[in-house]
């Protein structure tokens, strides 16, 4: 199973860059066998309630956001995904790394290529929009 943590101010050395120079990066546990991964994947991203990823240098910045998995579906090379509940981020850098880290988890889960994630029925960027 593969789920993204943010390795922060590394430019898009380690991975795909976001937000505010960072990398999205990879990382996988021991393999799980289910018929849909998304659920999972996701579940584990959300349980995880820790800033710092191990001793990887890593970082989550979903600790603290009480979010729940409703349910994903996969239409084409498209995967959305239902959560419910609220974010809880530390500034606005958060904010594209939040967003990356749920849909490069999704998209890696599904094998989709793209990724909506919703929110209490809202779009993501409408949720974590500042305006």
């Amino acid at each position: 199973m593969t789920v993204y943590y943010v390795a922060i101010g590394d430019n898009g050395t380690s991975g795909p860059m976001i937000g505010c120079g960072d990398s999205l990066v990879a990382t996988t546990t021991a393999p799980v066998r289910f018929t849909d991964q998304v659920g999972p994947s996701i579940r584990t991203l959300l349980a995880n309630k820790s800033r710092a990823v191990g001793m990887s240098g890593l970082v989550n910045v979903l600790y603290q956001s009480n979010l729940t998995y409703l349910g994903g579906e996969l239409d084409g090379s498209t995967i959305t995904i239902s959560l419910s509940g609220q974010f809880m981020l530390s500034g606005v850098c958060d904010i594209p790394r939040a967003k990356a880290q749920l849909e490069f988890t999704a998209m890696a889960a599904s094998g989709a290529t793209n990724a909506r994630v919703f929110v209490n029925g809202r779009s993501i960027d409408d949720v974590l929009s500042l305006k």
